[in-house]
């Protein structure tokens, strides 16, 4: 009868710890932004994720992939709903970066080319992050969220991602010149008067 109780007990202990070593997990996800164009060689993205109860006591590492074949500008928000109890937010958001990225391998590659310019701050940070990054190279990208699912509310969290090609050289040429030519006129007016 002993050995039965002690069973059961080893039983409802090892089921205890497996549960905790699952909530522990780190969630993973990774999927490409769906586009739409801006009509002017740019982009606009929105990406996002929820997390459930199921999800609580889970790290999370989002990776949002995009292409872009010419170099570019970008600017990304992120901001996050959750139900915040009175210790603890049921989701924190602890990171928002740029990288690059290898489809090939599926990986992030360096260090992040745009980081986190406001929000994340204090014990308890703002939801509300931004990046920008000028003078990219085309190539493949990643944005990255990370956070944490600290209560059984767990939440969401949304974002948008603009692109915008950089002017090629030919552009600009034709920029100063327009303002160059505006300078003289505006200089033989002011001399006649």
């Amino acid at each position: 009868m002993k050995l039965i109780s002690l069973l059961r007990t080893s039983l409802v202990a090892g089921a205890a710890l497996v549960s905790q070593w699952a909530q522990a997990q780190t969630i993973a996800r990774s999927s490409a932004v769906a586009v739409a164009s801006d009509g002017r060689g740019g982009f606009n993205a929105a990406f996002g994720d929820s997390f459930t109860a199921a999800s609580t006591g889970s790290s999370f590492s989002d990776i949002f992939t995009f292409e872009r074949a010419i170099g570019f500008d970008a600017a990304a928000s992120l901001t996050s709903s959750y139900l915040n109890n009175p210790s603890t937010k049921d989701l924190l958001i602890t990171g928002l970066s740029l990288y690059r990225y290898d489809p090939a391998t599926m990986g992030i590659i360096g260090t992040a080319v745009a980081g986190v310019d406001q929000g994340g701050f204090g014990s308890l940070p703002l939801d509300a992050w931004a990046l920008a990054g000028f003078d990219l190279p085309g190539g493949d990208y990643a944005l990255k969220v990370d956070g944490r699912v600290l209560g059984a509310g767990g939440g969401a969290f949304g974002g948008d991602l603009t692109i915008a090609p950089i002017p090629e050289p030919r552009a600009w040429g034709l920029l100063l010149g327009g303002l160059a030519a505006g300078a003289v006129l505006v200089r033989r007016r002011s001399g006649r008067t």
